[in-house]
């Protein structure tokens, strides 16, 4: 699994661990979900400024 960072535009962030991340559109707000597809964590959409993958590497050609 991933780690996310999320930063809120009251200069607060987190780190979150899944798998996936999705916005529900119905609720406005963003589902982290592990890799058997159970939520991890529900993020209000109001207040987020970015979510950043984390753990992704550099490949150079």
């Amino acid at each position: 699994m991933a780690r996310y960072r999320i930063t809120y535009d009251n200069d607060h962030d987190e780190t979150v661990t899944a798998a996936n991340v999705t916005k529900d559109i119905d609720s406005d707000q963003y589902r982290f979900t592990d890799t058997n597809h159970l939520d991890v964590a529900l993020i209000p959409a109001d207040n987020v400024l970015s979510i950043i993958r984390q753990d992704d590497e550099a490949v150079t050609g």
